[in-house]
């Protein structure tokens, strides 16, 4: 009774609890939307649509690098409840993020006339999926904040949310006929309106009188760290690009759902490092241990990997049929599923050293090679691709390197 008293009150389990079950949700809301379109639109136009997703994973680096300094500068305001800087830093972030999307955003329109011709995609829809720009700059500022204050249920809600009305609005929109253009126009529409509910959960910040606080630019003085994040996600996302670029369109289809499947392992310890890193980062600023928390993450992301790549080794046509809502048009890739379940995993240990190093401020300039890994997986994506196993193999060949490379960096 007593241990299980203990369990009750960790942060990190609680947090952790929260963020699995919230960001669990949301995951199966998304997935639902991916097989609904897979089930839909076919391996072809399913295959753009990953592609376009790939790039929509792109754009949301800035949010994960963005959520990640603005948690840390908000969980130091937290321990004094200095709700007046809090909102100084969220005014002038958003101020400032919304220069930046229009910005790149202009860049963006040129970039995607060269990847249509490349890509035999649309344009028009290559552009029309940059418009994700504007939500990113944003809502990265709003959910960082909830991060930060460790309000990890408002943050795990405003997840369902976002997920639950691209479901809806995406599939209804393909219905009408609208395809891969009614699909993305889901994912816009559910991210607008996420964000919009993310501004009720802050109502205390927004109300209070705002306290000009000196701080140093948050983003340069965190390169590294920008960095190191930053590197991950391009990790899982520059593979079904590349597939696009050296595959037939039904295979890019089948790859592309097949790897989606095996980043639900990374999905859900993406949970764990949320939660993990505002108490880490609080507990250090306050002087105390934080290594118990990066010890629980790391057994924790263990456990979700077993299991997953347990299933995915047993009945990896089952799971794939199944998830395919009983199609039979994505089989021909069941065989890279262990293979790019065990490279998520290597991701998902990859990114809580890479988490726990920020929160701790150990992150230095050696964080900045990270960038290295993800020129070494197009490298590698490019030479090998006679099959989807060997293609599948140099991905988990490099996630692999950036493993050992992190764990270098913690040893030493």
């Amino acid at each position: 009774m007593l241990k299980i008293s203990r369990i009750k009150k960790d942060e990190l389990i609680k947090g952790g609890f929260i963020l699995l079950i919230t960001i669990g949700i949301f995951n199966i809301l998304n997935y639902i939307f991916q097989m609904s379109m897979a089930k839909i639109l076919g391996p072809a136009d399913y295959g753009v649509l990953a592609v376009l997703m790939s790039f929509i994973y792109i754009m949301t680096i800035p949010s994960e690098a963005i959520q990640t300094v603005i948690s840390r500068y908000i969980s130091k305001f937290s321990i004094k409840k200095e709700y007046g800087k809090m909102k100084y830093l969220m005014n002038k972030s958003l101020k400032k993020g919304l220069f930046i999307a229009v910005i790149a955003f202009l860049i963006y329109i040129p970039i995607a006339y060269i990847f249509s011709l490349y890509l035999k995609i649309n344009v028009s829809l290559i552009i029309f999926s940059g418009l994700y720009i504007f939500y990113v700059f944003s809502i990265s500022i709003i959910r960082g904040i909830l991060q930060g204050r460790k309000e990890f249920f408002s943050l795990g809600s405003n997840l369902v949310i976002e997920s639950f009305i691209k479901l809806i609005s995406g599939v209804f929109l393909v219905i009408l006929g609208l395809k891969v253009y009614g699909a993305v126009g889901g994912v816009l529409l559910g991210g607008f309106l996420a964000l919009i509910f993310a501004f009720n959960s802050i109502k205390k910040i927004i109300k209070s009188g705002e306290k000009s606080s000196n701080f140093s630019n948050p983003y340069l003085g965190n390169l590294p760290a920008i960095t190191a994040v930053s590197s991950i996600v391009l990790m899982y996302s520059v593979d079904v690009i590349m597939a696009k670029f050296l595959f037939p369109a039904v295979i890019v289809g089948q790859y592309a759902f097949v790897s989606l499947i095996g980043k639900t392992i990374l999905f859900s310890s993406l949970a764990v490092g949320r939660a993990m890193f505002p108490l880490s980062s609080e507990n250090h600023n306050k002087g105390k241990p934080t290594i118990h928390l990066y010890k629980k993450s790391i057994v924790i992301v263990f456990l979700i990997s077993i299991i997953a790549l347990t299933a995915f080794l047993l009945a990896p046509k089952e799971i794939i049929k199944i998830l395919s809502l009983g199609s039979e048009d994505y089989l021909g890739a069941s065989n890279i599923l262990f293979i790019m379940g065990l490279a998520f995993s290597f991701m998902s240990f990859s990114n809580i050293i890479i988490m726990y190093n920020l929160s701790t401020y150990k992150t230095k300039k050696s964080a900045l090679y990270y960038t290295g890994f993800i020129f070494l997986e197009i490298i590698l994506l490019a030479i090998f691709h006679a099959n989807l196993i060997e293609f599948s193999l140099a991905t988990l060949s490099v996630s692999i390197i950036m493993f050992l490379y992190s764990l270098f960096l913690v040893k030493r």
